[in-house]
């Protein structure tokens, strides 16, 4: 027997079928699908129906969300636009359930809609309504049922299934609710109207619950229904009927319309100018500081908020910032992991070597669907991935669409999180979250003053950002601006050589559209313990300053630190250290501050250390002196800082699907129907009564012999039975199954209360009977 969706799909015309399959892609993910059972069975997959879900626009979720709260599997299509108070022929609810059926999540059944199984989940409560009274009834026992009829004002019924029967059509009727809600004790009646409203649970004692007062009085009328343990809950008929006839389910067909400011194209191209240089300089800044000592993870996995701390102050920026250039970074494979630390990768430094606009573009070019959402996640660790980064990859492109939607002059005054909301609601349900996107997107150029600029524009066409980069980035600066308050000021990105040549001899204090560095004796003296001569330093500060020459202040200041420099001379034995000067040594060996080296003198030229060579080096320079290394043989050493590297790692850029050519969509449409008719010429294949009749027997004899003799029938022909089933989780369960297809104690069915195909274990049904 074929499934409801099949038949809806073999009823299509081809280029609906076509339409369809454009908007799920997934399903025609390899192998391809070759028949329309197949196409259905990818088309109800959980997850490809939740995914698809979650790109849905607000009517079409309010759609689902109200098929969801009358219980379905079928819900007639008067009955859905009463709800929203429209006729069925509405031009807005027809173009959304288009929007539904194109995607196969609802299509027409007759004149009712039915829905794809998985959504049937999709809200806890929808609505805040409770399920449909034969849902929460449909266990209970008959003396309950009795009882809640006559307290209902029904004949009591003889059956099972008149009792369910007439308790659900009462409960359905909303002026004898609401005739009896009004004829309740107050209390009851003041927890029953709250509980329509905002419920549908209410929680109850366990072993305390008193058998009167509102809520025993609410269960023995079936407006509330207990779970038999700690919670009660009203059914969705019951708070329809208390929010009275004029309760209308919410229903926005129409986008709002973002508050709007005028905004000059020029000032738009300038603000995304300089956000632009700020990024590259942050960035740069970043990678510079993990170059020079990486970044320890947590045990747990991700970089603490110490790292992170640590980075900005470094680079100059708030955490944030730093979270998103890290972010940006790892995607980007310019950092990697190993041994727990955070370390560059080996394209890290043809990446430094590159101009600002090259330096910029593979962080722009993995933003769009970065996995993280660095600025919404402050006090957490950075590197980790959470339901919260993937909304962010899906949102992103959806903020630069919105943004390339508005007039031409015009920028978003408050955001376009109303907007997102409505285009994606499933995704944009934190607040923070879209502001903290909206952040992003000024941080990396892509809007300005709430407005697309090029590099937003690039982006969202797909196209490498390079071009528009360089457009608004000048070249790297070769030159800096050396000051008399002994800083350098570089007006822009500066070049790699620059930055080293200045990150070597001097502190950097500030970024920006412009970068600050500040000479001082500690700075210049780690230049000079990295290799570098007094003249030597000087000498390449010239070649670097804007007219060739530097402050005498700075001149001064290095030819200081260079006579002081390696006066001391620090040699690995145990260790001990020298000077040419004893006067120096005998102030050494004195100094309190120096005590912890245990300095003996060997010579009046030559003290001992009971500390290593690092050690004693680091003892003097805190006490003000400027000793150098030298190894063995007199050479002084060179203190240079240990390069570290791992190898690039190849990250995929982006999880969407390349675009299918219509003509061949188009084709496998025409195939699936042309198949499906040969398929429906052929007589079905059914396993014989006999063959069924002895699997009944071996793997279902606690039945009794009329049941086994009513399953083997259905089997054999198709035809739908009513069975008790307990579940995996010991619950038990009625369902209405067309059996399908039977392989030793594993019978596959499709299931109208979960409107899907489902395997059922022949151990587990309780009982078979009829329908009807």
């Amino acid at each position: 027997m074929t499934s409801p969706l099949v038949r809806w799909l073999a009823s299509l015309p081809a280029a609906d079928l076509a339409a369809v399959l454009a908007r799920r892609p997934e399903a025609l993910d390899r192998p391809q699908v070759s028949s329309l059972t197949g196409l259905a069975g990818r088309l109800q997959d959980a997850d490809a129906v939740m995914m698809t879900a979650g790109a849905l626009p607000l009517p079409a979720v309010q759609v689902v969300e109200a098929l969801q709260a009358f219980g379905g599997p079928l819900v007639a299509l008067d009955k859905l636009a009463a709800a929203f108070g429209r006729k069925p022929d509405d031009p807005e609810l027809a173009a959304t359930l288009t929007v539904l059926a194109q995607r196969a999540l609802v299509w027409p059944d007759g004149d009712e809609l039915r829905m794809a199984g998985p959504l049937w989940s999709a809200f806890e409560h929808p609505l805040h309504l409770g399920l449909p009274a034969r849902r929460l009834l449909e266990g209970a026992p008959i003396p309950e049922l009795q009882e809640i009829a006559a307290a209902l004002g029904l004949p009591r019924g003889r059956t099972r299934a008149t009792a369910l029967a007439g308790v659900c059509a009462a409960l359905a009727d909303g002026e004898r609710v609401r005739s009896i809600v009004a004829s309740a004790p107050v209390a009851a009646r003041d927890l029953l109207t709250k509980v329509a409203w905002d419920g549908p649970m209410v929680a109850i004692g366990i072993y305390d619950r008193p058998a009167n007062g509102p809520v025993a009085w609410a269960v023995r009328h079936g407006l509330l229904v207990s779970d038999g343990w700690q919670h009660a809950q009203m059914p969705g008929e019951v708070g329809m009927a208390l929010r009275g006839p004029e309760w209308r389910a919410p229903f926005d067909p129409l986008p709002p319309s973002p508050d709007l400011v005028d905004v000059a194209p020029e000032a738009v191209t300038r603000e995304a100018a300089a956000a632009a240089t700020t990024a590259v300089e942050q960035a740069s800044a970043l990678l510079g500081a993990i170059a020079a000592s990486p970044v320890a993870l947590l045990k747990s996995g991700g970089v603490g908020s110490r790292e992170l701390r640590r980075l900005a102050k470094s680079v100059g920026c708030g955490e944030p910032e730093v979270r998103l250039w890290l972010e940006l970074s790892y995607a980007a494979s310019l950092v990697g992991v190993s041994e727990m630390r955070v370390l560059p990768t080996e394209a890290y430094d043809k990446w430094c070597a590159a101009e600002p606009a090259g330096r910029l573009a593979p962080l722009l070019r993995v933003w769009p669907h970065l996995p993280a959402a660095p600025l919404a996640v402050d006090g957490s660790a950075a590197l980790i991935r959470d339901a919260v980064g993937m909304a962010a990859y899906d949102l992103r492109p959806a903020l630069l669409q919105a943004a390339a939607e508005l007039p031409d002059g015009k920028g978003a005054a408050g955001g376009l999180a109303d907007v997102l909301g409505w285009r994606l609601p499933m995704l944009s349900g934190d607040p923070g979250l879209l502001e903290s996107l909206w952040r992003e997107a000024h941080l990396v150029g892509a809007l300005a003053h709430g407005a697309l600029t090029p590099i937003g524009k690039a982006l969202l066409a797909g196209t490498a950002p390079e071009a528009a980069v360089a457009a608004l980035l000048p070249a790297a600066v070769a030159q800096a601006v050396f000051q008399n308050d002994l800083t350098a000021l570089v007006p822009g990105a500066p070049a790699a050589s620059l930055a080293a040549l200045l990150d070597t001899s001097a502190v950097r204090e500030s970024g920006g559209g412009a970068v600050t560095w500040r000479f001082s004796p500690a700075s210049v003296r780690a230049a000079l313990d990295a290799g570098h001569t007094p003249d030597g330093l000087l000498t390449d500060l010239r070649a670097a300053a804007v007219g060739g020459t530097v402050p005498q202040v700075l001149e001064y200041l290095v030819g200081d630190v260079g006579r002081q420099h390696g006066r001391v001379r620090v040699r690995g034995v145990g260790c001990v250290m020298r000077a040419d000067d004893p006067t120096l040594l005998a102030e050494i060996a004195g100094a309190r501050s120096l005590r912890q080296l245990g300095l003996t003198v060997l010579a009046p030229t030559v003290l001992a250390s009971t500390q290593g060579p690092a050690e004693t080096l680091a003892a003097l320079r805190a006490a003000g002196y400027a000793p150098s290394g030298e190894d063995a043989d007199g050479v002084a050493t060179v203190e240079r800082a240990p390069r570290h590297r791992v190898p690039t790692p190849r990250r995929p850029e982006s999880r969407s699907r390349p675009p299918r050519n219509p003509a061949d969509v188009a084709a496998l449409a025409a195939r699936l129907l042309s198949s499906y008719v040969e398929e429906a010429t052929e007589a079905p294949l059914r396993p014989t009564p006999m063959s069924v009749a002895r699997d009944v027997r071996d793997h279902a004899a606690h039945l009794t012999t009329p049941q086994r003799l009513l399953l083997v029938g259905a089997v054999s022909q198709g035809t739908a039975i009513e069975i008790f089933y307990t579940d995996g989780d010991g619950e038990s369960t009625r369902r209405v199954i067309e059996p399908t297809e039977l392989d030793g104690p594993k019978l596959s069915a499709w299931c109208q209360l979960r409107d899907d195909e489902r395997v059922f274990l022949l151990s587990r049904i309780e009982s078979v009977s009829a329908v009807g």
